[in-house]
């Protein structure tokens, strides 16, 4: 078994010699043997473009934003009262107020 070490190949190509081998319905280890592939490398390039992948299809922004009401019938409210209230692990009180 010669494995051709000096092939470089893109990630395009990459992609389509995975889509072969998925659609070919042999083991990955017998795709890489018929065509002269390295297991590990194959392996290596499917495990990136997979997780490419899962990436892409994330949204690129963050959660979005709610605006809530603060519902000020005060014009100075009273700084005692706490609207909300969060424990976090370690003793910490994260406290939203009013």
């Amino acid at each position: 078994m010669h494995q051709n070490t000096s092939n470089r190949r893109t990630s395009s190509q990459w992609q389509n010699l995975i889509n072969q081998q998925q659609e070919s319905g042999v083991s990955q280890k017998a795709f890489c043997e018929l065509n002269d592939i390295c297991l590990s490398t194959f392996t290596l390039w499917k495990r990136k473009l997979t997780q490419a992948t899962v990436k892409s299809a994330q949204p690129e922004h963050g959660p979005e934003w709610h605006q809530l009401p603060t519902g000020f019938d005060d014009p100075v409210p009273d700084p005692s009262k706490w609207d909300m209230e969060l424990e976090l692990p370690g003793g910490v009180i994260l406290r939203m107020r009013r």
